[in-house]
């Protein structure tokens, strides 16, 4: 019986710091998101890039993403309100290498615009840090 509740004890001890471990991950992958996000909202679309994740900034150049930010941006007037909607983790993304990434959506309010749907998709780098490596607006 003794043996039982310890290892009942200790699968609840390793199921507890497993959620907790997740829990973590995501409020820092969102601070990341975040933090990124402050770039865009601000129209500084040069900076976004330049803290992008490496993967983001091969596939698309400086002066195309600067073009493409400001044509979906620009038109859309300033946030309101950004909320979390839906975060999912995978291992592998179309159009990207293995790795960890964590897809991230945002229900944004606009000043008298509406209501957009921002997808936030970021990548594991080799230092640990989570950077977006892709940015789409619904």
């Amino acid at each position: 019986m003794t043996k039982r509740l310890f290892a009942i004890l200790l699968l609840f001890l390793f199921t507890h710091v497993a959620v907790a471990d997740e829990g973590d991950i995501l409020k820092e992958v969102e601070r990341s998101a975040r933090s990124w996000l402050e770039f865009v909202d601000r129209g500084q679309y040069q900076e976004s890039w330049e803290s992008s994740s490496q993967l983001l900034r091969a596939k698309t150049p400086e002066a195309a993403w600067i073009k493409s930010m400001t044509t979906i941006r620009s038109s859309r007037g300033a946030i309101d309100t950004r909320f979390i909607a839906t975060a999912g983790a995978t291992k592998s993304l179309s159009g990207f290498p293995n790795g960890d990434y964590v897809v991230l959506q945002f229900y944004t309010t606009l000043a008298g615009k509406g209501l957009i749907l921002e997808t936030v998709t970021l990548a594991k780098a080799q230092d640990e840090t989570w950077r977006v490596c892709e940015y789409a607006i619904k």
